[in-house]
């Protein structure tokens, strides 16, 4: 990005404010580099939340009004106004750029990021990014711009974390990122789709969806408000009853202020809960607005024919990857495709035409013929081993 805005010669923000005598660099601007964008300052631009209309006081402090030096303050601690001036972005956009800045992108032998990364998961645990291939050379050694077709994919990073403890935790089941590509293809394009064509079944269907797949986390939510309030209410009889015992000389002042302040602290905590155990169980009330806000990002994008890095962020959520099946004698693999608002939705696909289930049974059976090459090839080379083994031994006796 920083790239992009030098090349076509924007004003990086501190030289346009020192050429007004404005800004803490007006005095140290180097004003011979007008267009020279960092990547810092992108970071610094794009993690402001005054982009979503807030505004947000006392990012920095002083110990003393002596003291000459700010410090910075955490963001939790930040005091924020919202809405108080005309957003340039929307909310989601910028939580998206905050997700996406948080997760490190591997880049591949091309050098290009794959937007993936983040978003595969194992269960709970997250898959790692593998790069394959490399970039051919000519007979001088000079490089020539081509890559060989090595497979770029992702496994799991569980089974690869605890190998080298020697701990079985998961498996060594893998994906291949064209694959997975091809798979979130095709669900855009049926669901966008079924949505265009079926508009109120699918809010129908979606709905239905949410409360079976809701349904266990806000019943667990549920007992834990319940048992959260029984133990704040618990907390203000206790606190009565010291004072009670203070009073009457049961309990002294030390261990009373000792208990109350602990009583105290406990009740403050489980008051945050509360309110944050609340709010959950409000977002999962909340389809009405979520079915909204996918309705609205379907309607955005009219050309679903390419799969691009803004339709992955916008419109994924998560991957969960499952453990290849090979009983049947291929390779089947469940994936789990999680939308933005509707989590994970089965909609009718598209019926294949007559060429594609040509062209798929062709796969199919190169698929095949390959399995068994494969399978020749390794009982092969066993065989050759085995008797260059008998061979050697025959000849030292």
């Amino acid at each position: 990005m920083a790239r992009i805005l030098t090349n076509e010669k924007v004003e990086r923000p501190s030289y346009y404010l020192a050429k007004q005598g404005l800004g803490t660099c007006r005095g140290s601007c180097d004003m011979s580099r007008p267009y020279t964008w960092t990547a810092t300052t992108i970071s610094d631009i794009v993690r402001k939340p005054e982009y979503m209309g807030h505004t947000v006081n006392f990012r920095t402090h002083k110990d003393s009004y002596k003291d000459k030096h700010s410090r910075r303050v955490s963001p939790e601690d930040w005091i924020l106004f919202e809405n108080t001036q005309e957003p340039i972005v929307d909310e989601d956009t910028w939580h998206t750029v905050q997700k996406i800045r948080e997760t490190k992108h591997k880049p591949s032998k091309r050098g290009e990021p794959n937007p993936l990364t983040g978003l595969m998961f194992c269960v709970d645990w997250m898959f790692n990014h593998q790069t394959g291939g490399y970039e051919k050379k000519d007979k001088n050694g000079n490089p020539t711009g081509k890559y060989t077709n090595a497979q770029d994919n992702y496994h799991c990073s569980t089974y690869s974390l605890n190998k080298s403890k020697f701990t079985n935790s998961c498996s060594m089941h893998h994906v291949r990122t064209d694959v997975v590509r091809d798979l979130i293809l095709e669900t855009l394009k049926a669901t966008a789709g079924f949505v265009k064509k079926h508009e109120e079944e699918f809010i129908a269907k979606v709905r239905n969806e949410s409360k079976i797949q809701r349904e266990d986390a806000a019943k667990t939510l549920q007992k834990k408000l319940a048992r959260e309030r029984k133990r704040n209410n618990e907390l203000n009889q206790l606190i009565k009853k010291i004072y009670e015992d203070n009073v009457s000389g049961k309990l002294t002042d030390k261990r009373f202020e000792m208990l109350l302040s602990d009583y105290e602290q406990e009740q403050a905590d489980l008051e945050t809960s509360i309110q944050n155990t609340q709010k959950e169980i409000s977002d999962f009330e909340e389809d009405n607005t979520r079915i909204d806000k996918f309705m609205e990002l379907v309607r955005k994008y009219t050309d679903f024919s390419e799969l691009t890095t803004p339709m992955i962020h916008e419109f994924i959520d998560k991957i969960v990857v499952h453990e290849a099946d090979k009983s049947t004698g291929e390779r089947i693999q469940q994936i789990d495709i999680y939308l933005k608002y509707v989590g994970k939705l089965d909609v009718p696909i598209l019926e294949l035409t007559p060429e594609q289930r040509k062209e798929e049974e062709r796969k199919r059976k190169k698929r095949a013929w390959n399995r068994t090459y494969l399978r020749r090839k390794y009982e092969r080379e066993k065989a050759e081993r085995e008797a260059a083994e008998m061979a050697k031994i025959g000849a030292t006796v």
